[in-house]
């Protein structure tokens, strides 16, 4: 132990942070900090908890010593501020504290810590500071690299691995008379030492199977390290304190102080999970399963990571089957929470909206777990904005509530915390983009890295997302977690390639799947794959027939027709363009053009929001006959990808098979008594037994702008011909493998080059997403040769043909610039548009003379920096209103 009397030793005269000017001490010396944050990591890492069980079992090291040699190391995160150089900055001169002067911060002081570490453990080793056991001392050469893995996840605290490069400690640090930056770093670290009393596991440092799976694990560690310097650096619970006590004296206050932050941000104790006690625990006892979800009920889980693959049509339960899953998983030990991922923010919202109050419900009754939305405009979704909002009350259940809200606020500050609570849902891209050099993305990871990750609409992912997928859920089995894939339409390749990522983290041999049996459950663990075939609810059988129309003028007839029968009507366009040029023609033949609705993606976020309420309104599950004779729906892709809606009518230009099949399960949705047989009437050119390149171009080139392989679109409507319909369950592989798995020399010669291309297109792509994704069995490092993490690369969850550029939509009233959405909470992001960069750069500039007034815009709304302003008043030659968005043509 410590030393009583080491009060006056040299680290004393360090400060970590300094506030000038406010009341009490002025500064935390950074001893102080340094426990602070150790202390934070020490109770996230009690022995009991699944977080550390998982590393102690991966790690061959019990819990107790393991977390006794990781909170040391984590105490040792900030030791570059040591070096005067950083002491430079602050200033100080409290209580004769004054800073120690003559060095440059020319480096960020985690680099510094690094450069330190490197330079001085193997002397500190020697000299006892370590608590290094007696070992051979012609082992230290062998733990050189050893020693550099097992300290990057603390030094890299700050969002991304350091690296020194060819850094001189004499340049950073120095002496001053009785100070001495390094000889004070040993002090600390022998006393911080004496206390934790590390156990040096030599011999796993020294054997390449644990580094190889310590480096894996250290982005998960690194995550823990950063949240604990983040919950560690709460003044609220941490205030400054300035006195020279005896380290051994600070420890228990800072454990104190600890808990206290832990427990006000719900992460002292992980909520209970409950055991699976039915359906009817979730949804009443009128609730009967479904085959998918009796199946989810029964069949024995697995004791290692485990994949679940749940292929079924539309309205067969599978959220509910996922759920049952989850619950099954996490009262069984496989995870502590779970987090939801859907492929858009408007179907993350859905789901937010639908899981409400029933998340609590994977949990004990005395549990509070957190509930967070996860995507880049969750502040709009007034359902997030009321559970973060401080209650107005002051009554004992506003309180209770006001617990729950405090965490869930600390928690949605930022998406690179969202991950860390109990329960999330939100866009797929913020679990993916832990996969990337972007800052902290190993908070995400730790997020996820106990956590249930459900994953819905996997068959919508593109090649590149579908790549960094792979490599995401290779990483989950790897750090021990479990995942639920949801999907309604998955070609039997890409249900193989899942399987086999999944294999890969697992370190298992690829496992070749076998049934092309629909709806199937598969199941993915180190124990022999199962591939189980279920039966069909009764009320989700179904055949859709297919009629065919070749001119956009039959299909103004079909919706003009459907309005005078007295039905609601849907026609799915593949280009915005198209769909506007479509609503302005049958606005004008509708007899109450208020009838008429128009939706797609180049609406400001405002008209956005109104029109998706108007489209639920109108066409939803509880909208009336009233409220839906007439209707007229013209939109785009974001109708099948967001919106439960229920139409009496369908047209639909022609898309891929699966797209299609998505699209009609929009179509008469809903019980509402006695309808005609459901028929999607499909817009496409005129079929062709041996088609020219110009086949799908000469009718739709908007549809062939967006569907560049033309072969997929003419194997679909060759499907679609020859079946005749589209029958779910029945017909699911056939329609699916029949476009997806159709050999090469089935295609039309004239179409080759068309899927030849496409082919490129995706290899491409997956080489890009590897190339752009973070080698994380190369563990928590900077690769030497390429730097991954240079702040100016901008790197994205989703690879587009072309960039987007994000737009805000101004007004000028009595010559005064205001946002598009003034008066309106969270005006600046209501007001804002997405286009591609060749439609943006048609946009005409802002004229010069509201320079001013748009930079006084900006400094009132700082993310306006980022955005390209535009006033459509002042553009000839594009428009923008509230019916019909943004139009490249008055």
């Amino acid at each position: 132990m410590p030393a009583e009397n080491d009060s006056m030793a040299s680290y004393h005269h360090y400060a970590g942070k300094a506030l000038p000017g406010q009341p009490g001490d002025a500064c935390h010396l950074l001893a102080w900090h340094s426990l602070d944050v150790a202390a934070v990591g020490w109770h996230l890492l009690a022995p009991e908890r699944e977080l550390t069980q998982q590393l102690s079992a991966q790690l061959g090291i019990e819990p107790e010593p393991l977390r006794r040699l990781l909170v040391f190391l984590l105490g040792l995160h900030d030791l570059g501020k040591f070096s005067r150089a950083f002491q430079e900055i602050l200033n100080l001169d409290v209580d004769g504290m004054a800073a120690p002067l003559g060095k440059a911060y020319g480096e960020r002081h985690d680099k510094l810590g690094v450069l330190l570490w490197d330079k001085c453990w193997r002397q500190w080793r020697e000299d006892g500071v370590l608590h290094w056991p007696a070992d051979d001392a012609s082992s230290v050469r062998k733990l050189l690299g050893s020693m550099n893995s097992l300290m990057a996840p603390f030094f890299g605290h700050h969002g991304r691995p350091v690296a020194t490069g060819h850094l001189q400690l004499n340049t950073f640090y120095g002496s001053d008379g009785e100070l001495d930056d390094v000889s004070a770093a040993g002090d600390f670290i022998a006393d911080w030492a004496a206390i934790i009393q590390p156990p040096w596991p030599v011999e796993r440092l020294l054997d390449k199977q644990w580094q190889a799976v310590f480096k894996t694990l250290s982005w998960t560690i690194a995550g823990w390290a950063t949240l604990s310097d983040w919950l560690g650096s709460h003044r609220d619970y941490f205030p400054y304190c300035q006195s020279a006590i005896a380290l051994f004296d600070y420890w228990p206050r800072a454990l104190r102080q600890a808990e206290a932050v832990l427990e006000a941000t719900s992460f002292l104790r992980p909520p209970r999970p409950v055991p699976y006690e039915g359906l009817a625990h979730w949804f009443g006892t009128n609730v009967t399963p479904t085959p998918l979800q009796q199946e989810a009920e029964n069949l024995s889980l697995a004791s290692s990571p485990q994949l679940f693959i749940l292929e079924d049509v539309t309205g067969a339960g599978k959220t509910e089957a996922a759920c049952i899953l989850t619950q099954r998983l996490l009262a069984a030990g496989h995870g502590e929470g779970l987090y939801f991922a859907l492929p858009t923010m408007a179907t993350s919202n859905a789901m937010y909206a639908r899981l409400g109050n029933f998340h609590h419900r994977f949990f004990s009754a005395e549990s509070k777990p957190s509930f967070v939305l996860a995507h880049g405009a969750r502040e709009l979704n007034q359902d997030f904005e009321r559970a973060i909002a401080q209650p107005d009350d002051d009554d004992y259940t506003a309180t209770d509530a006001s617990a729950s809200t405090q965490c869930n606020r600390w928690l949605a500050d930022s998406n690179k915390k969202a991950l860390l609570a109990d329960v999330g849902v939100g866009t797929i891209d913020q679990a993916l983009a832990g996969l990337l050099p972007r800052r902290h993305q190993c908070l995400r990871l730790l997020g996820l890295a106990r956590k249930v990750l459900v994953v819905d609409e996997v068959h919508a992912f593109d090649h590149y997302m579908q790549t960094l997928l792979h490599q995401l859920l290779a990483h989950h089995a790897r750090q021990g977690g479990s995942a639920i894939l949801l999907t309604a339409t998955l070609p039997f390749a890409m249900r193989q390639a899942l399987v086999n990522a999944w294999r890969e983290g697992l370190g298992e041999a690829p496992g070749p799947l076998a049934s092309t049996d629909y709806p199937l459950l598969t199941h993915c663990s180190r124990e022999p794959m199962r591939e189980t075939a279920l039966a069909t609810r009764p009320e989700v059988i179904r055949r859709v027939e297919i009629a065919w129309l070749t001119q956009e003028e039959e299909a103004l007839m079909q919706v003009m027709a459907a309005v005078e029968n007295g039905e609601c009507v849907v026609w799915i366009r593949n280009t915005v363009d198209d769909a506007i040029r479509a609503w302005q023609q049958i606005r004008a033949l509708h007899p109450d053009p208020q009838r008429c609705l128009l939706f797609h993606a180049r609406f400001a976020m405002l008209e956005r929001r109104r029109i998706e309420s108007d489209v639920i309104e109108r066409f939803g599950k509880h909208s009336t006959s009233a409220q839906r004779r007439g209707q007229v729906l013209i939109t785009t892709q974001v109708f099948q990808e967001s919106l439960d809606c229920d139409a009496d009518r369908m047209i639909s230009d022609i898309a891929p098979i699966d797209l299609l099949i998505q699209r009609v399960g929009r179509l008469q949705r809903h019980q509402r008594g006695e309808r005609a047989s459901p028929v999607l009437q499909v817009l496409a050119p005129a079929w062709d037994d041996d088609p020219k390149s110009d086949w799908l171009s000469q009718a739709h080139r908007g549809t062939q702008a967006v569907y560049k392989d033309t072969s997929l679109i003419w194997l679909t409507q060759r499907v679609l011909r020859e079946r005749g319909a589209i029958a779910m369950p029945d017909d699911a592989r056939t329609l699916i493998e029949s476009v997806y798995a159709c050999p090469i020399d089935d295609i039309p010669e004239e179409l080759d080059e068309a899927r030849i291309e496409r082919t490129g297109l995706d290899r491409m792509a997956g080489s890009m997403a590897t190339h752009n994704a973070l080698d994380l069995e190369a563990g928590y490092r900077i690769d030497p040769d390429f730097d991954q993490w240079q702040e100016d690369r901008d790197i994205g969850t989703r690879l587009a043909d072309e960039p987007s550029v994000e737009i805000v939509l101004l007004k000028c009233t009595e010559r005064e610039l205001q946002l598009w959405a003034e008066g309106e909470r969270h005006a600046d992001r209501l007001s804002r548009c997405q286009l591609r960069e060749s439609q943006a750069r048609q946009l005409a500039t802002l004229p010069e003379r509201y320079t001013e007034q748009w930079e006084a815009l900006q400094q009132r709304y700082k993310g306006l920096r980022f955005v390209r302003p535009w006033l459509p008043e002042e553009d000839t030659d594009c428009c923008y209103d509230e019916e019909q968005g943004v139009s490249f043509e008055h």
